[in-house]
């Protein structure tokens, strides 16, 4: 269901992108999808860390 959601919004993106190009708004969807990309990555980092966590044996 993530993963279907993910394409839904890069899909959305990339028609805004299109769209707002088109008006020489183009950097406002890139920018966004910047917060969105900067999101992800730092939820992948977090979880790798409590994984770590969790795998030492230590309590958290």
């Amino acid at each position: 269901m993530k993963t279907i959601l993910r394409c839904i919004l890069l899909i959305i993106t990339l028609y805004a992108a299109i769209l707002l190009y088109q008006f020489q708004l183009g950097a406002i969807p890139f920018f966004l999808l910047s917060f969105y990309l900067f999101y992800e990555a730092f939820r992948v980092v977090r979880s790798a860390q409590k994984e770590e966590k969790i795998g030492n044996g230590r309590p958290s």
